[in-house]
């Protein structure tokens, strides 16, 4: 089973939550306290703080939600309603920009016929939405959000429900994900073969994962990947045939 994260890695979601984050900033003059050219860079910030304490488990996605308002207002007396509200005007503006990076697409046609599956932290909902906007979901038979079990990545948690759910043991299971942290170290971790998507090109350091820099090489970093497992299967059987001979 090879697994695929959303954000950053088949969906271009900084280009759209930059973007949408200046309707925000637009939307309400002189009430948000960061320069118009710095707002993008302090909302992706303030956007992490919160749905890091979201993916541990600390507070709910809503939640999440209405603390990225009041810290970006710094307005800590907004009601929920009214955190709610501004809220929309953001993510409307997001899911109208939200695009499938160019070589989703063909990757995953080319990879017709594998079993593929979502591992995505966020809300079930909102992310599929972006994969069928994108005209992505056919592809996928299993999905996991971090909204179905209550942690998002890097907690094993997610990782180890999305391999029940696909039948297999994380051994046999592929993770192609951007983050290094919450995609690459937590999957290596669990025994999942990683699979780092660095568009930015930053490789300054080994990691634990074949690297590719678009989805286009993707096929190509799983072939060794399939010959190992290929190799593991027909020693299994090898051996299997063995004690067979040994114990009629």
């Amino acid at each position: 089973m090879i697994f695929f994260d959303i954000d950053g890695t088949l969906i271009d979601h900084a280009s759209a939550s930059a973007a949408a984050s200046l309707v925000l900033y637009d939307q309400f003059p002189g009430e948000i306290r960061f320069a118009h050219e710095h707002f993008p860079a302090a909302w992706e910030a303030i956007l992490n703080k919160h749905f890091t304490r979201f993916c541990q488990g600390e507070i709910s996605i809503w939640e999440q939600r209405r603390e990225r308002m009041r810290e970006v207002f710094a307005r800590p007396d907004f009601t929920d309603a009214e955190a709610d509200s501004r809220y929309q005007v953001f993510i409307r503006a997001y899911q109208s920009l939200t695009c499938a990076f160019e070589d989703a697409a063909p990757c995953l046609e080319q990879l017709g016929g594998q079993p593929l599956g979502i591992i995505s932290n966020g809300v079930r909902e909102q992310q599929i939405g972006k994969l069928e906007r994108a005209g992505l979901r056919r592809y996928f038979t299993v999905m996991v959000f971090s909204e179905d079990v209550g942690f998002g990545k890097p907690d094993s948690r997610i990782f180890l429900e999305a391999c029940r759910r696909a039948g297999e043991a994380p051994s046999n299971c592929v993770h192609v994900g951007d983050d290094v942290v919450a995609d690459i170290q937590a999957s290596y971790a669990l025994g999942i073969q990683p699979i780092w998507v660095d568009r930015l090109g930053r490789n300054q350091e080994q990691r634990p994962a074949r690297r590719v820099t678009s989805l286009h090489e993707l096929a190509r970093a799983l072939e060794p990947i399939r010959a190992a497992s290929r190799a593991g299967k027909g020693k299994k059987q090898e051996e299997e045939e063995k004690q067979n001979e040994m114990n009629p």
